[in-house]
């Protein structure tokens, strides 16, 4: 199974993963990268930190090639401002 790296980037620094964990396919590793996200925007919200700014998971290879960005950041709630248009979630 592929060992796949998730290092997690904002605006000032790169925390690099240097253990990895082994997943089935980008795919599969693509979906740890949205947890880590999720789990990370849940703590910063819990401390009252900044959720606004986008931050990235880099997902690389054993070799270290970048095969993928999963961005991510905390939006207004829907419904937060009356009338706002809702664009449905597009998933690529």
């Amino acid at each position: 199974m592929p060992r796949f790296f998730f290092h997690y980037r904002t605006d000032d620094e790169l925390i690099r993963d240097e253990a990895g964990s082994e997943h089935p396919d980008l795919e599969a590793a693509e979906h740890n990268a949205a947890e880590i996200g999720k789990a990370i925007m849940d703590k910063l919200a819990g401390e009252g930190g900044e959720t606004g700014m986008p931050r990235s998971i880099e997902i690389t290879d054993a070799e270290g090639h970048e095969l993928l960005y999963v961005v991510f950041w905390v939006g207004p709630k829907i419904g937060a401002v009356p009338g706002t248009p809702i664009t449905p979630a597009s998933v690529h």
